[in-house]
């Protein structure tokens, strides 16, 4: 894909980036060989980490090189780029502004010069050969301090819209817990259901894409909805099933992650019903449905007493595992099966109106960043 020119106003051109900046390599600094200081320290992705010297004193934009390809951060102050980015020196400042140059490599989209494969990235030459468009230096001024008030206003506003986002979830959480909070009587999860874990694979068997007659759920394949991804499944084969047979989990079970990322429950669907359940997780299978709810046993575990139960909240020191003698003593606020359904449909009807006012959020913020990429695309064109 070729980069696509346009016509310029008078007194603008287009001149290759090599006339105007050099791009330097960054010098790897392994996380174990810095020495805590002032000095931010640049990845692909932007800061990394901090250190005592600096590799460029200079302002300057660093550029993904690997990773997060083309992605350009603006450091101010003297600062280390790593081996992964490149780091930019403008050959003369009156001839090009550096927040001007910025705003061009934060909006540029590198796909036409990437290199792709298994490890993608971009060649300096490549990019130094693109063409660049030039206005004079007063004019880059003009542009740059426009650019900055619009850009800081639409920033603004998209950290508002997302900030209600983060607002209208923390309400859901609140409403959640406070429901579970109203209910007095408690009976232990061992008394309700049967707490039972997964199984790993025999020794030196291995997961396969092939489909088979059975699939094996992975704690990877949870999702933060309750619920499993179904594009990445594994299978095995019928002879290892008929080793592990005996761990199995049922659509109408509860799952939950007991290592890795812990306590993330939720249902299998019913193409997935009677598939085996990996030893990183545990099945919770009730055992009388006129007493507990598969849907009220799921919203308690979302609420922050579970978390507190299960030991999830502390923060402090990580939690290698849940013990299913610690998961089976969790304690569940209880009512009767008729109050149990009326407060899943109370939670469900809230849920639904909250999603509907995020969705209408996040199309907001969505407009903001495309009259963001508007703008920038006028202002090299000259049109802003």
């Amino acid at each position: 894909m070729e980069q696509v020119l346009y016509s310029l106003p008078d007194g603008w051109n287009y001149q290759k980036l090599k006339t105007l900046i050099k791009m330097h390599y960054g010098k790897a600094l392994k996380a174990a060989d810095r020495i805590e200081g002032e000095v931010p320290v640049y990845g692909s992705n932007g800061v990394v980490g901090s250190h005592n010297e600096h590799l460029w004193d200079q302002p300057t934009v660093v550029i993904g090189r690997k990773g997060s390809v083309g992605e350009a951060n603006l450091a101010y102050t003297p600062s280390w780029t790593i081996d992964t980015a490149y780091y930019v020196e403008i050959i003369d400042h009156e001839v090009l502004n550096l927040m001007y140059f910025y705003y061009f490599a934060d909006r540029f989209d590198v796909s036409s010069i990437s290199q792709k494969g298994v490890k993608p990235g971009i060649n300096r030459n490549d990019y130094l050969n693109l063409s660049f468009p030039l206005p004079p230096l007063n004019e880059q001024e003009r542009i740059v301090e426009k650019l900055d008030a619009l850009l800081t206003r639409i920033d603004t506003a998209i950290e508002h819209l997302q900030e209600s986002v983060a607002l209208k979830s923390s309400l859901l959480q609140s409403a959640l817990d406070g429901q579970f909070a109203a209910i007095t009587d408690r009976m232990t999860i061992e008394s309700l259901t049967e707490v039972k874990g997964g199984k790993r694979l025999p020794k030196g068997e291995k997961l396969s894409d092939e489909e088979t007659e059975h699939p094996y759920i992975r704690v990877a394949d949870f999702t933060d909805k309750g619920t499993i991804d179904l594009s990445d499944i594994k299978y095995i084969s019928k002879k290892i099933h008929e080793q592990i047979k005996r761990y199995v989990i049922s659509k109408d079970d509860l799952y939950i992650s007991i290592a890795g990322t812990i306590g993330k429950t939720g249902f299998v669907p019913p193409e997935l019903d009677g598939a085996n359940l990996t030893e990183n997780a545990a099945k919770l299978v009730i055992k009388d449905k006129q007493q507990l709810d598969l849907n009220y046993l799921y919203l308690f575990t979302l609420t922050s007493d579970f978390s507190a139960q299960a030991g999830l909240a502390t923060k402090t020191v990580a939690q290698p595992k849940l013990a299913l003698t610690r998961l089976s003593k969790i304690e569940i606020p209880m009512s009767s099966l008729g109050e149990q359904k009326a407060l899943v449909s109370t939670i469900e009807t809230l849920k639904s109106k909250i999603h509907d006012a995020e969705e209408v959020l996040l199309g907001k913020i969505e407009d903001l960043k495309s009259l963001k990429a508007s703008i920038l695309d006028s202002a090299f064109k000259g049109e802003l």
